[in-house]
Formats: structure tokens, sequence, C-alpha cells
């Protein structure tokens, strides 16, 4: 009988467990506060169940002595409480992959309330989990999205991105969605084309229905996903927002790059300036054999020479001492030629040094100058350069790089650099000089004086050769080296103006307009209707091509204002065109424009021309050919691109100002047309844009008359006097 009563006394324990647990499940307190709660009646109740705590007859004793065969070493449920990890939690006997999954996929109340009901996808067994859901879901914040809606409305734009991926990856989604293109302006779209109403309802349907439920239910719908959308787009604003704020963070390492990247290349060109002075001096020391031995080694030389020299004076000193009652006549004239000779060997080694050392000036004067000529004549062929700036690559097309107010008190004639960030020259309308500028740190570095009336034209290459010619019908060959140094010690212009230039090219008789210069060949052209081509080994006038024979012209032919004195300061303004606005020269090929509208290729072999491109009717005023094209510009107001493998017309287009200059590379064609800006036609996307301004105007003093374009580093000289830089 006692069996039996802990029995039925065993059992009427478990029965008090289950119902509480049904009452837990059926009450009004959450499962989850009355399973995990420690005052809980259900945990103690199983607690007392299982354990029968002071009972010796408990289920888990009555368990164990069933099973003798097993370990009871992890097998009850205090090592449950235990486990220090997952793996541990289910190491027992009394737990399965079944029991094992339920508690690994048990999922609260408060994240399924707000599943929504669904009569007809609702299963029967759900049903409590639902009606405890709704009644939840009306004590929640209507305006605070649940866990599942989110992830609901997250599902749409996954599966876009996911396909839009797709369609990247094969290369059928190259632009955005047609709706965000086309309809942009007017915010428009084909509505029935792509999107739909949510549930398979039919607007049709709704117009004819009568149906209250089918409404009310569509109603609930079309609110459910409004609430989805409006989801969709507070995550979508999200994203924005954390993308905005990396994009702020890398912009911040983009500058630091940048300014880095700047850096380097200001040391760059530092490094390579001092290379270049090194290898000029190797070669001149070559040329002249004026090698020596190192300082220090020198100096030992010198100071054993002046040992030697003492030693022999102070031994012609005790011989005289030594001499037996010389007579005083005797005594006064050795006395003499000894001073004499040793006087004589003083000056003579004091000369020698002063020679070695220091020469005299005109001497200096004319060494140096044929030095740098010939040091300007072998940078061709030995000197490249390491390394060039890439800076301007990384500013955005148009942007204003630096910018030199009032680099000359009226307006720029011409200009010229060696290479982005380097070093510039400028000449000015009322000015006699050219200016240097350091482009990197934007100050002024330097003055040439020399010319005998304002500068026409100039041209410099990466190796800081400069070429001008003049309204005085000079060209120089200027030491830009030489100037910027003269300049850093404070001397004056004018009395170094002789070491500054290297070489005069004396020839012509009236203003130089146009010059260009590659390897060891000048080309110039002139108001006197000649071409010179000019040998830089030498400085001789090789040929003259005479352009007398084109008299014709739409602006009266080529007739030129004489002036008795062509090298006066006080020439005649000009107001036409001049007779020839461009050149330029390439080996044995050299291309001209004429104010008479032709473009004309000579063979400068036979000093013919070979080809005439005829289409401009007005002055050509810029010109620019590569291995393919060859662009001009043209007083018509046109841009033509001639292919010369043909000779025909490739392309042409025309703006509203006339041209005054222009400047292209494969990618783009820069045009100065007497407006505020600059225009720019990007040959690779077909397409005009302005650099500098939004739409150009015509000012009436701060127009761009003259640009320089290379490797997407742009220069543009104004009629204020202003220079700015830009970045296209």
């Amino acid at each position: 009988m006692s069996g039996n009563s802990n029995t039925s006394d065993q059992f009427a324990q478990i029965g008090k467990a289950l119902s509480t647990t049904a009452s837990a499940f059926f009450g009004s307190q959450s499962m989850e506060d009355t399973i995990l709660s420690y005052s809980s009646p259900y945990k103690k109740l199983l607690h007392q169940t299982i354990t029968h705590a002071g009972s010796s007859n408990s289920i888990l004793k009555l368990h164990r002595s069933k099973n003798p065969f097993k370990s009871t070493t992890n097998d009850s449920f205090q090592d449950l409480y235990s486990a220090t990890n997952g793996k541990s939690f289910f190491q027992n006997q009394f737990s399965n992959s079944k029991t094992s999954f339920q508690v690994l996929s048990y999922l609260s109340e408060e994240l399924l309330n707000d599943i929504p009901s669904d009569s007809n996808a609702t299963p029967k067994g759900s049903k409590l989990l639902t009606e405890n859901g709704e009644k939840a879901k009306k004590k929640k914040n209507k305006n605070e999205p649940s866990l599942f809606q989110g992830f609901t409305a997250s599902l749409p734009v996954i599966n876009e991105t996911i396909d839009t991926q797709k369609k990247i990856d094969n290369g059928e989604e190259k632009s955005l969605p047609q709706y965000l293109t086309n309809g942009s302006d007017s915010g428009s779209y084909d509505e029935d084309a792509e999107f739909s109403l949510p549930g398979n309802i039919d607007s049709k349907q709704i117009n004819n229905t009568y149906s209250l439920s089918f409404l009310h239910q569509a109603c609930q719908k079309v609110t459910d996903n409004l609430d989805l959308l409006e989801i969709q787009k507070n995550l979508a604003a999200s994203e924005i927002r954390e993308i905005d704020t990396k994009l702020e963070k890398l912009k911040i390492m983009r500058d630091l790059v940048f300014k880095r990247v700047a850096k380097v290349e200001q040391n760059e060109l530092f490094l390579e300036k001092h290379l270049i002075n090194i290898k000029d001096r190797i070669d001149m020391i070559k040329e002249y054999g004026l090698e020596q031995e190192d300082d220090s080694s020198s100096e030992e030389m010198e100071a054993q020479k002046l040992k030697q020299a003492s030693l022999a004076m102070g031994r012609s000193t005790s011989t005289k001492s030594e001499r037996s009652n010389p007579t005083e006549h005797e005594e006064n004239d050795r006395s003499e030629d000894d001073s004499e000779n040793e006087t004589s060997a003083l000056i003579s080694q004091s000369i020698y040094q002063k020679l070695q050392n220091n020469p005299p000036q005109s001497q200096a004067n004319a060494l140096n100058k044929h030095i740098n000529y010939k040091k300007k004549q072998q940078q061709y062929s030995h000197h490249h350069r390491k390394t060039f700036p890439t800076l301007q690559q990384y500013y955005d097309p148009g942007s204003k790089i630096a910018s030199f107010q009032k680099a000359h008190d009226d307006s720029i004639t011409c200009l010229d650099f060696d290479m982005p960030f380097g070093t510039m020259c400028t000449a000015g309308k009322l000015d006699h000089e050219v200016k240097i500028w350091d482009l990197s740190k934007k100050t002024h570095i330097g003055n040439l004086a020399g010319h005998l009336a304002s500068i026409s034209c100039m041209q410099m290459d990466q190796y800081n050769t400069l070429i001008t010619g003049g309204r005085d019908a000079l060209l120089k060959l200027w030491d830009v080296e030489r100037a910027v140094q003269v300049y850093d010690e404070g001397g004056t212009i004018t009395e170094n103006n002789e070491d500054l230039c290297i070489h005069n090219f004396d020839a012509h008789v009236d203003e130089i307009t146009a010059l260009h210069f590659e390897s060891d060949v000048l080309i110039s052209g002139s108001q006197d209707r000649t071409i010179r081509q000019w040998d830089l080994n030498t400085g001789k006038c090789l040929q003259t091509l005479d352009l007398n024979f084109t008299n014709r012209g739409p602006s009266g032919g080529l007739s030129t204002i004489r002036s008795n004195n062509p090298r006066s300061s006080v020439l005649l303004t000009r107001n036409e065109p001049p007779v020839i606005g461009a050149l330029q020269c390439y080996d044995a090929a050299l291309a001209t424009g004429t104010k008479d509208g032709v473009v004309r290729l000579w063979d400068l072999r036979s000093g013919q021309v070979v080809r005439t491109l005829e289409g401009h009717t007005d002055a050509i005023t810029g010109l620019q050919f590569d291995s393919v094209n060859l662009v001009t510009g043209s007083m018509d107001r046109s841009i033509r691109i001639w292919d010369l493998r043909t000779g025909l017309l490739a392309e042409a287009f025309a703006y509203e100002s006339p041209i005054s200059c222009l400047q292209f590379d494969l990618d783009k064609i820069a045009v100065a047309t007497n407006e505020n800006a600059v225009r720019v036609y990007d040959r690779k996307e077909d397409r005009h844009w302005v650099c500098g301004g939004d739409k150009p105007v015509s000012e009436e003093n701060n127009n761009v008359e003259f640009i320089r374009y290379k490797n997407g580093y742009l220069i543009d000289g104004r009629t204020n006097g202003d220079v700015n830089t830009w970045a296209i």
C-alpha cells in the first residue's frame, strides 16, 4: 500500500504540473514569463515533481534504477542549469534532436504578435497564436514597425538588388531604371507597366464590385502595403544617410591623400631640377676638359704649393745674408731683382688662381652663353625627365587650381609653361619683358628683359627652353634657370640681361606673329610675309619661304602696316589679324594657317606646298596637329578637324564668337573665343562644356584671349592681366 501511495502521490504531483502548464498556456500570463520566472509555480512544481525533495522514491531515482548501465554523471536537470555553452547544454539523457530543435527554434509571443492574420492561410494549430498576436498588436504603438513588418518590407528590396546585380554582371543593366530617367522631369511614370495592386487585386474589379467585404479587404491590403512602402522608404533614407557619412569620411581621407600626392610631386620637381643641373655640370666639365680632383685633394695641393713658395723665399733670404761684404750698389741691384722675381712669381700665381676661380666678366659671359647654348642643344639628346606631375587628374573637371591676379598691367598677349605645376612664362601687351612664375608655389620667380617692343608669341618646352618673338622682329632664346637664379640673388635685370639671352635670331623685318620649335629646328612666321627655318645648333637661317603669292582674303588681302624702324617700341597698333596666324612643324613637315583662311602643308626639304586645306572663310588664328588630325580655328567662328591621311574634313562645329586660340589632345579641344570662359569640346563623349562659368559672355575687361593646354592642365590669359589655371 505504501508503494501504491507513493506512486499515487507522484502522479498527483505530475497532474499539478500539467495543470499548471495548461494554465500557463491558456492564462493571461505570457509563456515566456511563466517558464523563465524563478518564482513561477510551474518551475517549482516541475522541480518538486522530478526531484521529489526529501523522498527516496523520486522519479529521477526511479529512472536511474531502470537504466543501471548508463552513466549518471551528466544525466540530471541540474547539469542543464550549470551548462557553460550550448553544446554542453544538450549533453544529457533527456535531450534529443527533437527537443533541441524545439528549444533553439522557440519564439516568444512578442516576436509573433505582429504576424498579420489570414483566415485562408492560417493553419488550424496556429489559431491560438493568431488570437494572442491580435491582442498584443492592439496594444503596440502603431508608429513603430515590428520586426516581422521590417523583414517583409525588406524582401522586395533584397530581391530587386539581387536581380539588378545579376543584370549588371551579365551586361544587361547599364543605367538607372527607365521611370527614374525618362520621367524625372515631369514626375510621371507608366503605372500599369511598373506597379500593381497588392494581393492580385484588379482595379477593374474594384470599380465594378458592390461587395463591402471585398472593398474592406482591399482597403486593408492597400493600407498594409502602404505601411510596408513607408518602411522601405525609411530604410532607404537610413542607407542614404549612412552612405553620406561614409562619403564624408572618404572625402576627408581623399583630401589627406591628395595633399600627400601634392607634397610628393613637389619633392619630385625639386629633385628633378637638381638632377638636371648635375647632368649639365657633368656635360660642361667633360666638354671643356675642366675635370679636377676632389675639393679636399685640391686644397691640399694648393697648400703644398704655398709651402714650397715660402721655403723658396726663405732659402733666397738666407743666401743673401751669407754673402760677405757686398757693395751697396750690387746689394741694391740684387735686392731689386730678387723682389721683382718674387713679386712676379706671386702675381703669376695669384692671377692663375683668379683665372681658375673667377675669370674676367666678359670672358665669363661669353663662356656662359656658349655653354648654355650648347646645353640647350644637348638637352633633347640625353635629358629625359623621370617624373611628370599628375595631380591635375584628381581635380574635378573645370576646377580652378590657381589664380595670378594682375600678372601684367594690361592684356596677356602670350604665355606658355613647361609642365603642370612647373614653370610658366607670360607676356603682356604693354610690357617688353617676360615674367616667370612658379605654378606650384604660385609666386613670381624671375624676369627676362631684352625685347624692344611687346612680345607676340612664345614657346616653352619641358626642359625650360624658352623662345620668344616680338614686334621688334627679333627671336630670342632665353636661359630661364639663370633668370630665376638672378632673381633669387636680388640682382637687377638690366645688369644681367646679356647673360639671360642665350642667342638672338635676327633676320625678319617685321613683327613675328607665330613660332614653333621641335628638336633642333625653329620655324618663325612674320608680318613681312615670310616663314624662316632656323638651325638651333648654329643659330643660322636655313631657308626662307615666301608668302607674297597669297594676296587674297576676305579681310582685304595680306597687306601690313610698315614702319621705318620695325624694332621701335612705338610700332603702330594693328587691328586686323596677322598674316601668319599659326604654324607647327614636325621633322620635315610644316603646317601654316594664314589670313586668307587657307591651311598649307609644306615639305621643308623642298620648300614647296604639298597640300592645301580650304574651308575657312576668314583668317586662321589657331592650328595644331598630331599623327592623325589637324585642328584649326578661325575668325569665322568655326573649328575644323581635318584628317591628315586623306586631306578631307572629318568634323566641324562653330561657336558664337571668333576663335582667338586653341589647343587639343586625344581627349579634348580647348578653345578661347574672347569670352570670360574657355570652351571645351570632349572628343570621346562628343560633348561641349564651359570651363570657368556656366555660360560664357563677353565682358569689357575680363575675356580670355590666350590659352595653353597640356596633360589636362589649362592656363588662360585674360584682357585684364589675370592668369588662371584649371583642371579639365
